[in-house]
């Protein structure tokens, strides 16, 4: 039987082991530059906290309100953080890192543990907490960026002019803060190439042959596409005045993964170039007009 001297030595170790690790997991998730010294200080304290709790005479400073403040306290410990958004992005990171490894320890319980019942203490829970802390540092990062959020942030899309229509995949992009200059909705931005088959051949002609911007909006003032026509203005790195050709579509539709949005008489915005390097998606979505379904 283990003396309780050994078992606080023991609480201490693995408190600071794991604490170390979800520290440093969250760090490399929310983009942090990652301290070691600062990390092992914070998790030092984690350690001294954990070995607290077996005291009975400590159990006022053991409230869930003060274990919240001293979670704080070590990711200020253990980070160097600029602003309250990157506090924000961590303390999101560190305490779904810590469910994660909760749940894995958990589940192996489950599975090793052959008594229900009994809740005694085994490395094997402690390994498999460490796998999953290891693995959400690891690989939680590139499975987050090129994984789950693009799936999250992308929509399935359909754009209806008179009888035609065509359909795409669309990100949602919480930069593009265009706004039609007539109704100041916001704009909706698409690939030329995905608008391309469903546009009139006198429209089709003007954007293609005329280069001077001048000039083709002329030209579509001709065309049989012209009452649909929008001039959008915007700035973006190097041009602080440039113009976006768009057209009014008659009806938006996007599924917002449980149901379908509808949005008429939206103006779209037409991009002559890829959004995707990696044609993951021909349309972008402004985060507004989600919000607004």
């Amino acid at each position: 039987m283990l003396g309780p001297e050994v078992y606080a030595d023991i609480s201490f170790l693995v408190n600071f082991f794991m604490d170390f690790l979800i520290l440093w997991a969250s760090a490399s998730l929310a983009g942090i530059k990652i301290i070691y010294k600062r990390i092992a200080f914070a998790s030092f304290f984690g350690g001294i906290y954990a070995v607290g709790s077996l005291f009975p005479g400590l159990g006022i400073y053991y409230s869930l309100p003060l274990k919240i403040l001293f979670s704080f306290l070590m990711i200020l410990l253990a980070m160097r953080l600029d602003n309250w958004n990157q506090f924000k992005k961590v303390l999101i990171y560190f305490y779904g890192i810590n469910f994660l490894v909760a749940g894995a320890s958990i589940a192996t319980s489950y599975v090793f543990n052959s008594n229900p019942y009994e809740n005694s203490f085994t490395f094997v829970y402690l390994l498999a907490g460490i796998s999953c802390a290891l693995a959400i540092g690891l690989f939680g990062k590139k499975y987050l960026l090129n994984k789950f959020i693009p799936n999250l942030l992308n929509f399935d899309i359909e754009l209806r002019f008179d009888n035609n229509s065509c359909k795409g995949n669309a990100f949602l992009d919480t930069g593009n803060s265009l706004r039609d200059p007539l109704t100041n909705r916001p704009v909706i931005v698409a690939e030329y190439q995905y608008l391309k088959n469903i546009l009139p051949e006198d429209f089709k002609s003007a954007v293609e042959n005329v280069q001077d911007e001048k000039d083709m909006i002329d030209a579509l003032i001709d065309t049989d596409w012209a009452k649909r026509l929008r001039i959008i203005p915007f700035s973006s790195i190097g041009r602080k005045n440039g113009m976006m050709l768009g057209v009014r579509a008659d009806q938006v539709i996007i599924n917002n993964g449980t149901h379908d949005i509808f949005y008429p008489n939206t103006v779209v915005g037409i991009y002559r170039e890829k959004l995707s390097s990696e044609d993951k998606y021909h349309f972008l979505i402004p985060s507004q007009m989600l919000q607004e379904g």
